[in-house]
């Protein structure tokens, strides 16, 4: 299935309101991609989406997807789960464990850790800006890193 597919299915699922605690997050950043594969190195973006839920009034939960690509022409997908929390109501943070399919040479399905610091003020109930500085730990043979600035909308039911 490809992303666009997924991010249209994700925002069918938003429609569907759970009592209030539905949140879903469209993003998209642009960054460094660095490996110990100095040939590699250069410039990424990515794409994608989160669908979260509210476990409390500071704190969510659920899944990302993500689509990246990178200087060399080579494009992968993340999907993982996500724990997020937000406090003094506009430091966003969080953290997730990741799969990263299609990275690589042999497109082996390789775990990574993703992380997020930013703002997310409390200017409307519905539709908040964001913008995080987010870092993705890609563990493969050689460890990678993609540092990226990421900015979006968080639409919340």
């Amino acid at each position: 299935m490809s992303l666009s597919k997924t991010i249209v299915i994700m925002f069918i699922l938003a429609s569907i309101s759970l009592s209030g605690n539905l949140i879903i997050r469209p993003q998209g950043g642009y960054g460094y991609f660095h490996s110990a594969d100095s040939e590699n190195n250069g410039p990424a973006y990515h794409v994608g989406a989160r669908i979260l839920l509210s476990a409390s009034s500071i704190r969510r939960y659920g899944f990302e997807i993500s689509r990246f690509n990178v200087k060399n022409g080579e494009s992968f997908s993340s999907i993982g789960i996500i724990l997020e929390q937000k406090m003094w109501n506009w430091f966003n943070n969080s953290i997730g464990s990741v799969g990263y399919f299609g990275f690589g040479d042999n497109s082996d399905n390789i775990v990574g850790l993703m992380s997020n610091l930013g703002w997310e003020p409390d200017w409307n109930r519905t539709l908040k800006p964001f913008v995080t500085y987010r870092n993705d730990l890609i563990f493969s043979d050689k460890i990678t890193n993609i540092h990226s600035l990421s900015a979006g909308f968080t639409f919340g039911f």
